[in-house]
């Protein structure tokens, strides 16, 4: 993390000057997140200091939260849009293309959950008042290289392209990825169980 170095106040402009050493990747995305929390009144300098080791793990990642992964292809639909944005934040609309593999929207609980985000509504000859309620979806949460940079895990990949800016899964096959992820733990495991 950083440390704060400097804290002013200036009673006259009603403002407080902090200052911080921070390590550059603690930086990413931050600049976009100060000017939300505090409503745009929140002005960020950075100057390069010198190189230093490695400071260990940032706390407050989002690399702690999970991701709602898409499990098929087409355009999504309002209708599954509607039940997903009960499960966590979207970064897609209705109406744009995915693809197995893509990170859809932010989960509420930590660990990765497969999502269909181009689920149909079934239809039927009958109409009751109860089935044809008004759908509505949050809007999706666009986000800069730079904060995709900041917000991805390592098993994770930054797509850019002309149209649109999208982060998908390094392995695009969640059968794969489903292996990885216990290869991963059964190393860790067996690695804390040689240290103790």
């Amino acid at each position: 993390g950083g440390v704060l170095l400097e804290m002013t106040e200036d009673v006259n402009q009603g403002s407080v000057r902090m200052v911080f050493e921070i390590p550059s990747r603690g930086l990413l995305g931050f600049g976009p997140e100060a000017a939300t929390l505090t409503r745009g009144s929140a002005v960020v300098n950075h100057v390069f200091l010198e190189m230093r080791e490695h400071a260990g793990n940032l706390l407050g990642v989002a690399g702690d939260k999970g991701k709602l992964v898409s499990n098929a292809s087409g355009k999504a639909t309002l209708f599954a849009l509607t039940s997903m944005a009960e499960r966590g934040q979207l970064f897609v609309s209705p109406g744009d293309e995915v693809y197995p593999g893509m990170v859809v929207g932010e989960a509420s609980r930590a660990g990765d959950m497969e999502v269909n985000p181009v689920k149909a509504k079934a239809s039927s000859n009958m109409r009751t008042q109860a089935k044809d309620e008004k759908l509505y979806v949050p809007p999706a949460r666009k986000m800069t290289v730079e904060e995709l940079i900041a917000y991805m895990n390592e098993d994770e990949k930054i797509e850019v392209t002309p149209v649109s800016i999208r982060l998908r899964k390094a392995e695009l096959d969640s059968g794969i990825r489903s292996r990885l992820a216990r290869g991963k733990k059964s190393k860790i495991k067996a690695a804390r169980e040689k240290k103790g």
